[in-house]
């Protein structure tokens, strides 16, 4: 079953669809790598997990040139805090597209700290924020945008290289995927959920808009879909 997701593609000014990806997660459960689930021997781990993001996070606030991303955003999967979502429960990052779209960049940006304030690791809403705190000259914000924007986006691209399954991107929630086919440029075709037993993945067919060129890019998303589903 194919589900259009993304079919606005590249323009990064189109108003923020909502996502329907973990709609699935009931029927494929089954079929996915069983969830772990959390016991009271956990508790102390989650804990742990949640202290070592949060020193994490201080880190990224800082710049820091030696904050390891990955580490970061596993820290952030394991800890209470991780959101499968990653922004399209959030109240603000539609309205942060809006913002950008007529053209209220201090809106913009009011509307992109409702989301961080929640979840900091929302790739979308520091992706916009670089382009309304530039146009807001808001030039020590960016920086603070830019640098998340760029951590995480390396960090996707060295999980895998998306041509298969076995070397599909892992993303750990709606809005990094979302984000990282935006600032890819590329138009999305169609979109499909497939899954093996080593978990679940999201199929997208793409086009590059620049050579016409169309392929499949694989995302890993079985983390998404086995927190966000514990979590309905």
């Amino acid at each position: 079953m194919a589900t259009h997701l993304l079919n606005d593609g590249f323009n990064f000014f189109s108003a923020v669809r909502r996502g329907v990806i973990l709609l699935l997660a009931g029927a494929l459960a089954a079929c996915s790598s069983p969830a772990v689930k959390e016991s009271g021997d956990d508790s102390g781990l989650r804990q742990q997990s949640q202290s070592e993001y949060r020193q994490l996070l201080d880190e990224a606030h800082q710049l820091s040139f030696t904050l390891d991303f990955d580490r970061l955003r596993k820290a952030y999967v394991e800890s209470p805090e991780y959101n499968p979502y990653g922004g399209v429960k959030l109240d603000g990052l539609p309205e942060a597209y809006s913002s950008v779209e007529s053209a209220d960049f201090l809106g913009c940006l009011r509307n992109v700290d409702r989301v961080l304030k929640y979840n900091y690791m929302s790739l979308e809403a520091h992706m916009i924020g670089v382009v309304c705190s530039g146009q807001a000259g808001e030039f020590e914000r960016e920086d603070q945008h830019r640098y998340m924007v760029e951590g995480l986006m390396t960090s996707i691209e060295n999980s895998g290289d998306g041509k298969s399954q076995e070397s599909a991107f892992l993303t750990i929630s709606t809005s990094e995927l979302r984000g990282f086919v935006r600032l890819k440029g590329l138009q999305v075709l169609d979109q499909s959920i497939v899954y093996d037993n080593q978990g679940i993945y999201d199929k997208m067919q793409v086009r590059d808009p620049e050579s016409g060129e169309e392929y499949p890019l694989f995302f890993n998303v079985s983390q998404q879909f086995a927190q966000g589903f514990e979590g309905e």
